[in-house]
This record gives C-alpha cells, structure tokens and sequence, in this order.
C-alpha cells in the first residue's frame, strides 16, 4: 500500500512540476520589421520581414531552401511617381526562393549590413544588389537577360 501511495504521490509531483514549468515558458513572438529605401533619383525600396523576437545575433540569409532565422521577407519597388513597379516575396514560411537572394540585418542597430540581394533575378524582373556600407544598385534585367543599373542607393 504504501507503494502505491509513493508512486501516485510522486506522479503528482512530476505533474505539479510540468505544469508549473509550462507556466513559466512563453512562446516566442514573431517581430515584423518594415525598412525603406529611397534612391538619388526618388526610387523607393520597400522590404518587410519577420523573425523570432528571441534573435540578437546578426540575422544572415544566402541563397535558395531553408532560412536560418526569416520567416518572411517581401520587396516592393516603387518609381519616382509612387507607382509599385515590382514586388516579390523572397521568403515564404521559411523557405527563400531566390538563387541569388542574400540579406544581412543587425537587430540591435535595427540596420540592413553587409550584402544585400533582393528582388526578382529573371528576365523583366529588377533587383537591389550591393553592400551597404558603399553603394546599392537598382537593377532591372532586359528580357535579352542583360542587367541594366537603374539608380543607385547610398
């Protein structure tokens, strides 16, 4: 009898402790952050992603198939008069698509770094590529597949 009152009293126990445990875990959060960019000539360059709200490391991505950290990203590119020309969703449930895709993000400056390639990457499509710290260049590709700089973001 006494086994039997050991063993339930120490079922109850662990049960107690699980249940206290789970109380004290929170999920993690996503965090949506949105960034613009506006070029010399009145481009503007919209990207939003998420993340985990648990990340403090620099966030980076390269390539296509599963991401590190994003959950999502979408760029949009507007002209000068406002008008969306392009947007693509580079990131989708934490899958990236594009070959050349690569995106760096310091959560703690809340600042693009580094690399940066975003946007579509075939014929008709256009793209920002280049390092932060210099210069980024708006890209479109001709239906010919040749790349043509649009304009510039410093």
């Amino acid at each position: 009898m006494s086994n039997c009152r050991n063993l339930a009293n120490r079922l109850v126990i662990s049960l107690a402790v699980v249940i206290l445990t789970s109380l004290f875990i929170t999920p993690a959060i996503a965090i949506t952050q949105d960034l613009q960019l506006t070029s010399a000539t009145g481009y503007r360059i919209e990207t939003t992603f998420s993340y985990d709200d648990a990340i403090t490391e620099i966030v980076q991505e390269q390539g296509t198939g599963t991401t590190n950290v994003l959950n999502s990203l979408t760029v949009s590119f507007y002209d000068p008069s406002g008008e969306m020309i392009a947007s693509y969703d580079n990131i989708v449930d934490g899958v990236a698509t594009g070959n050349y895709f690569e995106f760096n993000f310091d959560p703690a400056t809340q600042q693009l770094i580094g690399k940066i390639d975003l946007g579509g990457e075939s014929a008709g499509e256009m793209y920002l590529k280049g390092e932060t710290d210099q210069d980024l260049s708006l890209i479109q590709v001709a239906e010919s597949g040749e790349e043509k700089v649009i304009d510039r973001v410093n």
